[in-house]
């Protein structure tokens, strides 16, 4: 349920309407835009630990980190970010299994987000450089508005990235702002948001199309493949 697929009332589940829209566009999962988008609700979920705190782990490292030692710097970091101490197993056991959707045959893998590596017996990780889409972008933007911005009209870029909104992407902060602003300049997209530059101040204008039931469709419907 982390990823916004399925919901529960009771003991009944059904599809959510990202679900819904996600079976009717790419039922069994073929292009990497139904990809991204599982990761990125994965990142902007109530319930996004530690999946969450590993890319921003990775995100603000510039080097491989080993496998062994991700545990305790995650845990580390979500108690940080929310006070909240989780025993380390239960962040290893959580973590084991986010570490073997970026090693194994995943498509998740395929999607160039994570690296990984082997040297001397050991798994190493760190944050890949992804092809970012238009579309994926716009749509990461929608949930970070819906998860920590709902009731903003503007937001300055600094409040993006404190909620390590770059890291999820897999870009760093200048190319970020790169994107946001020729994003900005495309007529495309001018009824979800607009990058404002200002002396030594960037912000972005929120507008009415920025939704996730809105963005959602030309990620699942428009986007081209980016699998490496």
């Amino acid at each position: 349920m982390a990823a916004n697929v399925i919901k529960n009332e009771g003991r009944n589940y059904s599809l959510t309407a990202f679900g819904e829209s996600l079976a009717k566009n790419d039922l069994f999962l073929n292009r990497s835009g139904s990809w991204w988008s599982l990761h990125l609700n994965i990142c902007f979920s109530a319930r996004s630990e530690p999946y969450r705190s590993f890319f921003a782990e990775l995100g603000d490292r510039a080097t491989w980190i080993p496998g062994s030692s991700v545990t305790s710097v995650v845990a580390q970091r979500i108690e940080k970010r929310t006070g909240t101490r989780f025993a380390d197993a239960t962040i290893s056991n959580d973590l084991e299994g986010v570490m073997k959707m970026f090693t194994g045959s995943s498509p998740l893998t395929d999607l160039g987000l994570i690296e990984t590596r082997k040297e001397a017996g050991k798994q190493l990780f760190r944050l890949g450089t992804p092809e970012v889409a238009d579309e994926t972008m716009v749509y990461a933007l929608s949930l970070a508005r819906e998860r920590h911005f709902r009731n903003a009209s503007t937001l300055h870029f600094t409040e993006l990235t404190g909620i390590d909104f770059h890291h999820f992407l897999g870009i760093s902060v200048n190319r970020l702002q790169r994107r946001l602003r020729e994003l900005s300049r495309n007529r495309k997209w001018e009824e979800h948001f607009k990058f404002v530059e200002g002396k030594d101040l960037e912000s972005i204008e929120l507008r009415s199309k920025l939704w996730p039931k809105l963005a959602v469709l030309p990620l699942l419907q428009e986007t081209e493949d980016t699998w490496i």
